[in-house]
């Protein structure tokens, strides 16, 4: 009824439990990325002023782009520095049009260095960070970082807007039901 094993047999099973285990800890723990920011805009001005737990160097696409159509109308690549900061400023040349700008943090694009820490498809980035995407890229599926904010059109007597960014967009000009 019983089966009687082995000081020997236990051992195996012991060292192969103990292998699994190790083996199992020493896969990477997904990292949560925060990225916040806040943007101004007076005129044609749009300022971004950012911190991000990104390691330095990782690289920030910042876009400018038409709501309708979400054609990018200017992009600027941004490096984080050592402290977290990131900073970008540019001039719009039709600021009589809302615009969504929108700062990617793209695994793909990044460094073989900030690749190893995050992955090259973003496999090491959490789904619990703010602004977390899935995309497809050649075929392949990657997860990636996006945050978003409403540049509003100037107007008449417009004292230019100071906002910050979010992860979804909202279009405060949007029907119920669309964006």
């Amino acid at each position: 009824m019983y089966k009687i094993y082995s000081v020997k047999s236990l051992y195996k099973i012991l060292i192969i439990l103990l292998m699994m285990i190790v083996m199992g800890g020493c896969e990477e723990a997904k990292k949560v990325i925060e990225i916040s920011g806040n943007v101004k805009s007076i005129g044609n001005h749009i300022s971004v002023n950012g911190t991000t737990n990104l390691k330095k160097g990782s690289k920030l696409k910042v876009e400018l782009r038409d709501i309708e159509i979400n054609h990018v109308i200017e992009k600027h690549n941004v490096n984080v520095k050592e402290d977290g900061v990131f900073n970008v400023n540019f001039s719009r040349d039709d600021r009589g049009e809302d615009h969504k700008l929108v700062v990617n943090f793209y695994p793909h694009e990044q460094t073989e260095q900030i690749q190893k820490i995050y992955g090259a498809a973003g496999g090491l980035i959490s789904e619990h960070s703010q602004g977390y995407v899935q995309y497809s890229k050649e075929g392949n599926d990657v997860s990636g970082i996006q945050m978003f904010d409403f540049i509003y059109k100037v107007e008449k007597g417009s004292v230019g807007q100071r906002t910050f960014l979010l992860d979804h967009f909202e279009n405060p000009n949007a029907v119920s039901g669309e964006e």
